[in-house]
């Protein structure tokens, strides 16, 4: 009884604490634009993709803790254990490659904020190696909790400045309803594999491993807090991207104003400048910076566990030792910080701050269709019977499945395997 109380007491006052902090992970620069160029060419007929990529990657993010919860371990330790060594070796490989491509695109939107937000006065090559240097010692200082508040105010910023936004530009209410009825408009099939590629993170979804333990949620009785925990976030992901997709149905699509994924921010922030007049500006533009550095932050501090994870798997650490190795002050996870933070300064300088930030969508959305298979095996036959936590239902399954497909679609789109 006590215990169970205590769980209560603590999801009151905590239960938005690690699913927000993955959802602000993975809301960055590739949620707004593919959000942007989707509203201004379709207007809000898209909305539904972006409540269908929010809702896939819930369940995905649900099958990565419930397996935590049944077995007290991370995904990247049960794939060691239940998987084929080339399935460690696959993803070892495309953390690697994964890393400078996520992180250039982050502080590259850093910078290219910064700059918006002086008119200049801070170019964007030095606000991205500004903010990489910010991130990284604030990381290696702050420590978790540090982390945890400081991502909390940025996560506040960025919404409400974006629904405000949203509210003062939106004239027709009902047109939105209109958005959740699944249709394809003509030649929008490439903007709607965008926006599912674009919405909810990638990578990032496995910090929520490592957030849990932070938290100190352990065992079965934390799966309903969980979930609800996840749904917060995720609705949270899918109303910001709504929110962008209304903005940029206003002031780009109603008065049939064609933009490119390279405009999508400074042509956002101006124009809104001109409808709303200066509010419009800063509030979008704040919105927009808040978003892309609360991401930075949380990439920088939860990649770190991955890398340290991986390691100790590699190593066939024992349990004890790669619990210690995931630790924020550990060697592991110490070093991955550096590599982190390193990665992304010489992309800092090649002036292509939007290509970049494009790059990562392309191989963020690789990672979808691996994760979605795993959690289909593992969760369907290797969580431990009678512990608690269920295996996969049929609806789970057919989310997955579905989840594994569309998102195999958007990697080989992305890949230059599909036409664009």
């Amino acid at each position: 009884m006590k215990a169970e109380q205590q769980v209560e007491r603590f999801s009151f006052t905590q239960l938005i604490g690690p699913g927000l902090l993955v959802a602000a992970a993975g809301i960055g620069a590739g949620d707004i634009v593919s959000s942007t160029v989707g509203g201004a060419n379709y207007g809000l007929a898209l909305l539904w993709a972006v409540v269908l990529a929010a809702f896939l990657k819930c369940f995905l993010n649900e099958g990565i803790a419930r397996w935590q919860l049944a077995t007290d371990t991370t995904a990247i330790e049960g794939w060691a254990a239940h998987l084929p060594w080339w399935v460690n070796a696959y993803f070892g490989v495309y953390l690697i490659l994964w890393t400078p491509a996520v992180t250039g695109a982050l502080s590259n939107a850093c910078g290219l904020g910064i700059a918006n937000l002086t008119g200049g006065a801070i170019p964007a090559s030095w606000g991205a190696v500004i903010h990489t240097a910010i991130g990284f010692s604030f990381v290696m200082l702050g420590g978790f909790e540090g982390f945890e508040k400081i991502m909390k105010v940025l996560i506040g910023v960025m919404f409400f400045s974006m629904i405000a936004c949203a509210l003062i530009t939106l004239h027709d209410p009902l047109s939105v309803l209109k958005g959740f009825i699944p249709v394809i408009p003509s030649g929008a099939g490439t903007s709607v594999l965008s926006v599912l590629g674009g919405i909810g993170g990638s990578i990032t979804m496995l910090s929520y491993n490592y957030w849990l333990r932070e938290e100190k949620m352990v065992g079965p009785k934390w799966l309903k807090h969980v979930r609800k925990d996840i749904a917060v976030a995720y609705g949270f992901t899918a109303l910001f991207g709504m929110s962008v997709m209304s903005i940029a149905d206003q002031t780009f699509h109603v008065p049939a104003i064609k933009i490119t994924d390279a405009q999508a921010v400074t042509k956002m922030a101006e124009t809104l400048g001109s409808v709303i007049g200066t509010v419009g500006f800063y509030s979008y533009s704040i919105g927009f910076y808040a978003a892309v550095f609360a991401s930075l932050l949380g990439v920088w501090q939860s990649v770190p566990y991955i890398y340290a994870d991986f390691y100790s798997v590699v190593r066939r650490y024992t349990p004890a030792e790669r619990l210690a190795a995931t630790e924020v002050t550990s060697t592991p996870y110490r070093l991955a910080l550096v590599f982190v933070a390193v990665a992304p300064i010489p992309l800092a300088f090649v002036n292509q701050a939007l290509f970049i930030i494009r790059t990562y969508t392309i191989v963020g959305s690789l990672f979808i269709p691996f994760l979605a298979a795993t959690l289909l095996y593992m969760n369907n036959f290797r969580i431990p019977a009678n512990g608690g936590v269920r295996k996969n239902g049929p609806f789970t399954n057919a989310v997955l499945i579905l989840a594994l497909i569309l998102f195999a679609l958007v990697g080989a789109r992305e890949a230059g395997l599909l036409p664009r």
